[in-house]
């Protein structure tokens, strides 16, 4: 095929023109050249100001020419000098005697901190004073039609609350002028300690002095040049000198990059997001943290510098990881004083010696490099869990590879069970691609959840669904059937009653459905000689293909309604709506981590309940269908610790990976239900599926451990494996005594009749209430004879056999091994009900 030269130039020309950045506009320009002006002239007061313009009492142009520093701005600087304070004790207090020498570089023994201060700290925080002065004068800030609201945001109004500082802290390496300085951004995340308490979270950027461990940190907006003014923030002239340099820098090279790229990048903007034109106002912050000196194991026994030595050694080592072993890092601690000079109202942490230790030990928490080597352990043992439940689900589908066994499964519990793996699988990816750290055993636990939900999970609820269609389909046309009953005129139903000399028979359960009754017991058992062919299906459920092969003689007027009511759906339709689900909740999720405390807590918990609620449905499955071992043993009890084993963590631990809040009494509680789940299995599991339900509340459902009396007539039942109550007929099976010193079907034991199981070839004793003692009891096998012990020993003795609809005895072993293949009799291959 001959090359067109002039097509492929016109496709580049247009990517060249569709990839190239539109020129800026007249407008934009202007914009831009008045910020990198403002910037420069921020900049320049900066430079030319000296420590305390901001506070000087004789001044009566009191303020900075920098936007919120204005006089006439009316912000609440007054707080500013009660917060030094508070910091300056906290300084003394963590610092000692040295504390004031420090701070004013006036030398003193540096304390032994750490240098870089990368990870987190948490904590409780305490209102300690408010300003009832007039409120700020936006107006004369930013001017009228700015904000979008009138709200305030970052606006704390409780009295105590919770706090976080994340601290991202690069040493610039090639900086020679100063080693006792380095720049800091940090992440603060507060809330308020009441029930409908608001959470928020912003960023600051600020100093750390190293050799004191003082940090001053602040944020900025449209309406406040806090990183213009942060040095007059400082507790003393020689760290304002320090930071005034060190912004002096830092500023002019973010303003140098914004120039040659020729865009407004705001890298000290509070919001993460930078600037948002359509914003509101919040409260801008100035926050004093002091780091409190480290505590290494044996460092009473070793000098000042042999310490210094040691920490040295651990923070190299946490950051360049080379030795097999190395000393364990001691968690951060750091006080904390802030105060907000728009809103009006200063906050400190709470600790000593203010406040008792239960209420708190002011702000701890891990180095970022600890944090991550715990997050990558805790993400093992999780993917463990993941490979172990996967491992189950396999066993499960290996054992309900039947028709008849997936007919027993709940399609609901498998299905609530894969929501949890697809929440597993969004989260992980998620954070995989976010986390850089611990990327790789992020993405192995997701492939894990991958392979459990796409390939194994869908797949089992998609034989599920297949297997159980029949089933749906016969629920559609017996509701179709009697929607169109009753919607029948009565004119017309009372002629046709009138004119049908034939009594109709009431409704019945057999294997095929709600047709016909199974015969009773009194009831002569024409003898299949064997000779008849029985076609089975290939999926061998039977009661499909009778189902299928019934004749409608009652077809519905609406014919579309009913084609429509009784079509097929597919599974692609289930496929869809599953992940609709997924994502709906996933994202409703996301969203419920912005709400007040008491609607996340509820939403959280009830998400919660319904996920620990994967058993419910099989219950209830149990119940309507009268049918028990649905899922191995192994299955129930392993999925329910190994999904209760992440929840145990975030509830029972503090200070989790992923910072919750421990709750003991809601895990409790979350235990409790799914032990209830788990018992009222083992109940069905050996006193019947409807041991808990009344007769009246469920529909009719054939039993396959009756009690059993013996014939009124012949007082005998024969042996063979028959159950005779009538007339006699000839034995389905050969005769078979147990004994050649008695007859067929006799035992020593009073009430108890011995049979030949067809299956494994075995005697069979069966508990047996007398003709004459037949009013005697109902409930226990053989009523006050030797083959019950009462009511709960008669229940147990009864899931020892199963009695077919026509009328054969066998193991309850031998016969739930059989129908795991076959939904036939193995004497004379009537066709028998699910178990």
């Amino acid at each position: 095929m001959a090359s067109n030269p002039p097509f492929l130039l016109f496709v580049c020309i247009l990517l060249f023109l569709y990839l190239s950045p539109d020129p800026p506009t007249p407008g934009e320009s202007l914009k831009f050249d008045h910020v990198i002006q403002q910037e420069y002239a921020d900049l320049e007061t900066l430079v030319n100001s000296t420590f305390g313009d901001l506070t000087r009492p004789e001044d009566e142009a009191k303020g900075l020419n920098l936007t919120g520093l204005k006089k006439e701005h009316g912000l609440h600087w007054d707080l500013l000098a009660p917060a030094r304070d508070q910091a300056r004790q906290q300084a003394r207090r963590v610092l000692g005697e040295e504390a004031d020498k420090l701070v004013e570089g006036a030398g003193g023994e540096t304390p032994l901190l750490y240098h870089n201060i990368s990870g987190f700290v948490e904590g409780n925080w305490a209102r300690t004073r408010s300003y009832g002065g007039p409120p700020v004068n936006l107006s004369a800030i930013v001017g009228h039609n700015t904000y979008a609201s009138d709200e305030w945001s970052l606006n704390l109004s409780a009295t105590a609350g919770d706090i976080r500082i994340h601290f991202n802290e690069k040493e610039e390496r090639d900086s020679t002028w100063n080693k006792t300085i380095q720049e800091l951004s940090a992440k603060l995340v507060i809330g308020e300690d009441t029930a409908y308490g608001k959470w928020w979270e912003f960023r600051l950027h600020g100093y750390h002095l190293i050799d004191t461990g003082g940090i001053v940190l602040t944020t900025t907006s449209e309406k406040f040049a806090g990183i213009f003014a942060l040095p007059h923030f400082a507790l003393s002239n020689h760290a304002f000198h320090f930071s005034k340099e060190l912004l002096n820098r830092s500023l002019n090279d973010t303003i140098r990059r914004q120039k040659e790229t020729g865009e407004v990048i705001y890298p000290w903007s509070s919001d993460a997001e930078g600037r948002d034109l359509l914003s509101v106002p919040h409260c801008e912050y100035v926050v004093y943290l002091q780091q409190h000196p480290v505590e290494l194991d044996g460092a009473f026994g070793r000098t000042r510098a042999e310490n210094a030595a040691v920490l040295k050694t651990v923070e190299e080592e946490l950051r360049f990881p080379n030795a097999p072993f190395a000393p364990s890092a001691p968690s951060m601690v750091f006080s904390m004083v802030a105060f907000s000079p728009d809103c009006g109202f200063i906050i400190e942490s709470k600790g000593p010696p203010d406040y008792f230790p239960a209420e708190g030990t002011h702000l701890k928490g891990p180095k970022a490099e600890v944090y991550v080597k715990i997050a990558r352990r805790h993400i093992l043992i999780f993917t463990a869990t993941m490979a172990a439940q996967l491992l189950l689900l396999l066993r499960q589908m290996k054992d309900a590879s039947t028709p008849s066994t997936r007919s027993r499964i709940s399609f609901y519990t498998i299905a609530i069970m894969a929501m949890g793996d697809g929440f597993t699988l969004v989260a992980f990816s998620l954070f995989g691609t976010q986390v850089e750290s611990t990327t790789l055993p992020l993405l192995g636990t997701a492939y894990l959840a991958f392979l459990s939900l796409i390939f194994f999970g869908m797949g089992f609820l998609k034989e599920i669904w297949t297997v159980q269609a029949t089933e749906r389909n016969r629920e559609q046309r017996q509701n179709a059937t009697t929607s169109n009953i009753n919607n029948q005129p009565q004119a017309q139903t009372a002629t046709q009653a009138a004119d049908n000399t034939t009594p109709s028979s009431a409704p019945v359960i057999t294997a095929a459905g709600a047709d016909t009754l199974p015969r009773p017991v009194t009831a002569r058992q024409a003898v299949s000689s064997g000779a008849t062919p029985i076609i089975i299906p290939s999926d061998q459920d039977i009661s499909a293909e009778l189902a299928e092969n019934t004749p409608n003689d009652n077809p519905p007027n609406n014919t579309t309604a009913g084609n429509t009511s009784l079509s097929r759906y597919g599974f692609g339709a289930v496929y869809v709506r599953f992940y609709l689900l997924l994502f709906g909740l996933v994202f409703l999720s996301i969203n419920a981590s912005s709400w007040p405390v008491l609607p996340r807590s509820i939403y959280a918990q009830i998400l919660t309940g319904a996920y620990f609620s994967f058993f419910v449905p099989q219950i209830y499955r149990n119940v309507m269908r009268n049918c028990r071992r649905a899922l191995r043993w192994d299955y129930v009890v392993g999925q329910s610790l190994l999904r209760l084993l992440p929840f145990a963590y975030f509830y029972l631990v503090r200070g989790n990976i992923l910072l919750v809040t421990p709750g003991t009494r809601a895990f409790l509680a979350l235990a409790t239900w799914v032990w209830l789940q788990l018992v009222v299995l083992l109940g069905q599991e050996y006193l019947g599926p409807r041991f808990f339900v009344s007769s009246a509340w469920v529909p009719a459902a054939y039993d396959y451990h009756p009690v059993l009396r013996a014939d009124e007539e012949g007082a005998a039942l024969p042996s063979g494996g028959k159950i005779l109550a009538g007339d006699e007929t000839a034995p389905a099976s050969p005769v078979l005594s147990t004994s050649v010193t008695r007859k067929a079907g006799e035992s020593r034991d009073k009430g108890v009749k011995v049979f030949d199981c067809a299956i494994c070839m075995q005697a069979l004793e069966v508990p047996v209430i007398p003709a004459a003692g037949a009013d005697e009891g109902d409930g226990g096998a053989g009523g006050g004879s030797a083959a019950g012990t009462g009511i709960g020993g008669g229940v147990l003795l009864r899931r020892g056999y199963m009695v077919t609809p026509c009328r054969h005895i066998f193991h309850s072993t031998c016969l739930e091994g059989w129908m795991r293949y076959r939904l036939q009799c193995p004497i004379c291959r009537e066709v028998l009900p699910p178990l």
